[in-house]
């Protein structure tokens, strides 16, 4: 019985560490991390990959990869397709008939280039940038002219920390666009009939690599609770068993 009481005692006094670890981690990431903090089943993405890391992010990042794909063409525009970069931190979806045709050409190709957007220009007045700035290009091939858009198409970009809105680089300036947020996948993005250069910003001072690190050992944390109490509750239920039956 002793026994028992103790591997319960135990059980309990875990399950209440790992409350009040989340909690912490919930009040520690208020307001900003507790969408995700609270989102069951979602894993963080990847660690971002920097062309040129922030100084206060004291770890060894991997280059950031650029994306390359051919969008064929039709006599009613281009066919369908998206072009991501390798690392999956940048993309360009086309929609049906979104580039215009021309005779001769048989398709578009499209190349997306990770930048460092601290070189290109100073973001605008409160805000900073959070994550790679991008440049699209598309030309018609073979004569290797720049593709015109007749439709809308999407940019996408993940950002590292908390990003709400994207940025366009026209000139020697940064423009803000219309942008949707999808938080959970860190992720902005935008439609819009131009191409160039793109980067997504937010706030200063609302980094999130401490609330992603933060978010991550939370994560593990409850999941090595969960299995070790599954394992203390079938390891009691078994000598139950054994004692019953000797009983």
């Amino acid at each position: 019985m002793k026994a028992g009481s103790g591997r319960a005692g135990a059980a309990l006094a875990l399950g209440a560490a790992c409350v009040l670890a989340y909690a912490a981690a919930v009040w520690i990431s208020w307001p900003r991390a507790l969408p995700r903090l609270l989102y069951d089943g979602y894993t963080p993405p990847p660690p971002y990959r920097w062309v040129k890391p922030p100084l206060s992010l004291l770890v060894h990042t991997t280059p950031p990869q650029p994306g390359n794909g051919t969008v064929p063409l039709t006599r009613s525009g281009s066919a369908p397709a998206s072009v991501v970069t390798g690392d999956d931190q940048a993309a360009v979806v086309f929609p049906p008939g979104a580039i215009e045709p021309r005779a001769g050409d048989s398709a578009v190709e499209v190349r997306i280039t990770p930048l460092d957007p601290g070189s290109l220009a100073p973001p605008p007045r409160g805000l900073r940038f959070d994550g790679n700035a991008y440049r699209i290009d598309a030309e018609y091939l073979p004569d290797r002219s720049p593709a015109v858009l007749r439709a809308p198409v999407s940019v996408v970009l993940r950002y590292p920390g908390e990003a709400t809105t994207l940025l366009r680089l026209e000139g020697s300036r940064w423009q803000e666009v219309q942008t949707t947020r999808v938080p959970a996948g860190f992720q902005v993005f935008a439609s819009t009939r131009q191409l160039g250069v793109y980067v997504a910003a937010g706030p200063p001072g609302s980094g999130g690599h401490l609330t992603l690190w933060l978010y991550r050992a939370v994560t593990v944390l409850l999941w090595a609770a969960a299995v070790l109490l599954a394992v203390l509750l079938v390891a009691d239920y078994v000598r139950g068993g054994r004692r019953r039956r000797r009983a």
